[in-house]
Order: C-alpha cells, then structure tokens, then sequence
C-alpha cells in the first residue's frame, strides 16, 4: 500500500510539471535564433480545392542586445489601410514591455507590467477606453507568441502550455493560454530551394477558440517560417513564405 501511495504521489508531480504553462525566464527559448530578420508571407482563404488571396504580412524582426522588436504589417486586399502592430521585449527572458496596434476599425497601445496600462479606441463605435489591468501572473505578449513558437527548444513530441497576455473587448482579457500540442518531423517542398527538413508544430489558443488550430512548418536548420495552416470551425485558411 507505501507504494502505492507513493506512485501517486510521483505522478502528481509529472503532472503539475507538465501543466505548468511557460513564462518568461533566462533559458526560455533558445536565443541562437533570434536574429534579424524581415519577411513576407502571402495569407490565403481555402475553399474546397481553391485559395483565394487575402493580403500580404510583412515581419521584421530586430534585436538590439537589450530589446527585441517585432512590427508586423498586413496588407489587405480590398484596403488601403495596412494593419500595424509592433511589440517590445527584452531579449534576456522575453518579458513584454509595450504593444502597438493600429488598423481602420481600431488603435490601441498597452505597457506591460503587473499592471497593464494603456488605451483602446474603437474607432466604429466611437468609444475610448483607458486600460488599467491588473495581473495575477506572468506572461509573453500574444502579440509574440507566434514568433517565440519559432525560438522554442522543439523536439519530436514537444508539448508546452504558454501564458499569455491579450486585449480584446469582444473576446477574452488578461492572461489566457496557448498551447504547442504536437512536434513532429516533415517535408516542406519549395518551388524555388527544394525540399527542406522542418518541424511541424501544432498549436491551438484561447484567442481563436477551442475549434480553432494553427499549424507551422519551421525550418530545422535556421527556424524559417515556410508556411502557417489555419482552421478556424469551417474556415481555413494558409499562409505561406515569399521567397526571394
């Protein structure tokens, strides 16, 4: 009956350890990969067997020692007006420091901290909001973590939940969750460069909801994106890698 109870108690352990969600701290992703860099991938809608363009996203990528940034521009087809987010970070554990959005329908601008402060202006309904949050925990911005998939230590059945901080009025607030569900080894197949070794990295996330999935194809050798498989209920949807 010790050893019974004992068992227990050992699994209990593996279990928590393996619930805890990633937070930012010195050794978290590995930082040989976080260089500079700017790409762009062309976003499509699927349907049946046909896509259908969207628009284009631009990334840059910058470290500076001390920081990272991160400025994203989508470009939509039927607009004349980019979407552009820019995220701030400190290189040493990725803790965020400030986030950026500005499009057509909506700006907003929040500094991290335990307290989230900023600003959210809905720019349809014409109202403003001024943003004090406080935080039980600690987080990477959503804005991110999509990036910070690319830096982890990933490895054939690697899963991760990850905290993260995000800002939605029709959605969630505060510090909800993502999780990398599946790693395991691929084939992606260039038009231009050829066939490339990569890891296909299942993720899913509080911001898109429990039917909703995305999937990277990452570059084994220097962690390029070469593209990113979305579903959404009935709506998918595929990024993929602009190559020069």
């Amino acid at each position: 009956m010790k050893y019974f109870f004992i068992s227990l108690l050992l699994l209990g352990a593996l279990l928590s350890k393996a619930q805890t969600k990633l937070v930012p701290a010195k050794n978290v992703v590995e930082k040989k990969w976080m260089t500079n860099q700017k790409y762009q991938m062309v976003w499509y809608a699927l349907r049946d067997t046909a896509r259908f363009e969207i628009g284009k996203v631009t990334t840059e990528i910058s470290n500076d020692g001390n920081k990272i940034t991160a400025i994203t521009q989508v470009s939509m087809k039927r607009s004349n007006t980019p979407w552009i987010d820019s995220t701030v970070a400190f290189v040493k554990d990725l803790a965020p420091v400030y986030h950026s959005s500005y499009n057509a329908q909506r700006d907003m601008a929040l500094t991290f901290g335990k307290v989230v402060t900023g600003y959210y202006n809905d720019k349809i309904k014409k109202i403003r909001t001024i943003i004090k949050d406080t935080t039980k925990e600690d987080y990477f911005d959503s804005n991110l973590y999509p990036t910070l998939i690319t830096w982890l230590p990933l490895k054939e059945g690697y899963k991760q939940d990850i905290a993260i901080y995000d800002y939605n009025p029709a959605g969630k607030i505060g510090v909800i969750k993502a999780s990398v569900l599946d790693v395991k080894r691929g084939i992606f197949e260039s038009a231009v460069s050829g066939i490339h070794n990569v890891w296909v990295v299942t993720v899913s996330d509080e911001i898109g909801g429990a039917d909703s999935k995305m999937t990277y194809y990452i570059d084994m050798a220097d962690r390029k994106l070469w593209k990113q498989e979305i579903v959404a209920g009935e709506r998918k949807m595929l990024m993929q890698l602009v190559e020069n």
